[in-house]
């Protein structure tokens, strides 16, 4: 094959909040899986934020944020774009390295306050990452509706996994240093 179509080693499994029932999912070979994952290393360094549109039986759409301190337009398209972001996270329970792309409103209110906790660690932890637990949701009214918010906390810093570097693979997950 000249193409190399068959090679999808560039492709990031994903992770997935589900706030209705305040658990977990993984993309697997068979379809989503629910996971149940109490600590990973989460790559806050290079997290995206942006524009993110989901639309059912579509592939997601982004507009990515040209920085985090300046938003990118929202698209004008018609479409139902919503503030949300893309990170990297890595860990045993994850099977290895995911990616968790979302625009869900408790997700976002979870992850900014794991930003903040990484923001308030970073300087002390130069060049390092944090390994990220999850401690459970919160239910929150919402307008009309309710979600849940993931919450997060920040247990130690590590080293960058090779798993999580320019190239990595996502072959095998150990422990974290």
């Amino acid at each position: 094959m000249a193409l190399n179509f068959a090679d999808s080693s560039n492709f990031t499994p994903n992770m997935r909040w589900m706030a209705s029932t305040s658990s977990w999912q993984r993309s697997g070979e068979n379809g989503p899986e629910v996971i149940t994952w109490s600590e990973a290393v989460f790559d806050l360094e290079r997290i995206k934020t942006g524009w993110l549109k989901f639309e059912p039986g579509i592939a997601p759409e982004f507009q990515w944020d040209p920085s985090l301190q300046k938003a990118a337009p929202k698209p004008t398209d018609g479409g139902e774009w919503k503030r949300g972001f893309a990170i990297k996270a890595f860990g045993e329970s994850l099977d290895g390295l995911r990616e968790w792309a979302t625009n869900s409103k408790g997700a976002v209110i979870g992850l900014d306050k794991l930003h903040d906790l990484y923001l308030d660690g970073r300087g002390t932890n130069p060049a390092k990452l944090p390994v990220v637990k999850f401690e459970g949701a919160k239910p929150l009214k919402l307008g009309q509706g309710h979600t849940s918010v993931p919450i997060f906390t920040i247990s130690k810093w590590v080293d960058r996994p090779a798993e999580m570097s320019d190239g990595g693979s996502n072959a095998s997950a150990s422990e974290f240093g």
